[in-house]
């Protein structure tokens, strides 16, 4: 198996552990086909190192998606996800169900 991208695990989330973490290619912009690096939780591992960026762990990821899906009272879709995600590792927020829109996030 290589190495998963991000839409495979944001579909996907539920089968990782909680305390895992996601990490990027640092310096990249974060879409739904960048690969990503599932790491084991370890609190001395700082969130830059070896060319790799920390976005979230699967516990935050959990909680963005499911909140937002509980706003919206359905099922998320991947680019919907993606928003969620990445709006709660930008801004430590959960994100608001009315800057998401038809899969994307309003500017």
């Amino acid at each position: 198996m290589g190495t998963p991208l991000l839409k495979e695990v944001l579909q996907n989330w539920q089968k990782y552990e909680p305390d895992d973490d996601i990490y990027v290619p640092s310096g990249t912009i974060v879409t739904l086909d960048t690969p990503v690096t599932i790491l084991p939780f370890d609190r001395h591992r700082p969130r830059r190192f070896e060319d790799l960026e920390y976005i979230l762990s699967f516990e935050q990821v959990r909680d963005a998606i499911v909140g937002l899906e509980a706003q919206l009272r359905r099922e998320t879709s991947a680019e919907e996800r993606l928003a969620a995600v990445l709006h709660y590792a930008r801004y430590d927020a959960f994100i608001d169900p009315q800057h998401v829109s038809v899969g994307r996030l309003r500017e």
